[in-house]
């Protein structure tokens, strides 16, 4: 190989075209990986498992307090918001069906994390309630909206009765 021809590889007639296709190729890939992280996390935002564990009705009888174990297998932080939840006695609904308000609880990737929220209860069931609790025969229902990224997902509640 001649002097000349490996100057011209190593040196191209154009390196200021060459070093904005780098540029370039280098922003793209920097701007990919988190927006292809964000979107794989939301894809799997049905992996997400929201379970109640605990229940207790507060002494002032108008909210049936809930452990919720979130177990969080995305790539990316979860930021709980509100919920709309639906606690149930047999056929008898016992919470007030009004969404619940989180103080932004953030679950990080790949953790679980247990939490207690207070759901609204329908004053004139409170004394069912606790019988619901001490029995264990409380069902909770319904969804909880998060953010995964700067995507708005909603994620079901795992029914099981009485919590474990």
């Amino acid at each position: 190989m001649s002097n000349s021809r490996t100057r011209s590889a190593l040196w191209p007639k154009q390196p200021l075209l060459v070093g904005a296709v780098v540029v370039t190729a280098l922003v793209t890939a920097w701007l990919f990986v988190p927006t292809m992280q964000g979107h794989l996390a939301t894809m799997n935002s049905g992996s997400v498992d929201v379970t109640p564990t605990e229940y207790a009705v507060t002494d002032d009888d108008e909210h049936l307090s809930t452990t919720l174990q979130i177990q969080n297998p995305t790539g990316r932080d979860i930021v709980f918001t509100s919920s709309i939840l639906h606690a149930h006695d047999g056929d008898v609904q016992l919470t007030d069906g009004t969404t619940t308000s989180f103080d932004e609880i953030r679950i990080p990737a790949g953790e679980t994390v247990e939490t207690t929220i207070q759901i609204g209860l329908d004053t004139e069931r409170a004394s069912q309630a606790k019988t619901a609790v001490e029995s264990e025969s409380v069902v909770l229902s319904g969804t909880v909206r998060a953010q995964i990224g700067d995507k708005d997902v909603s994620i079901p509640v795992r029914a099981e009765e009485g919590g474990r």
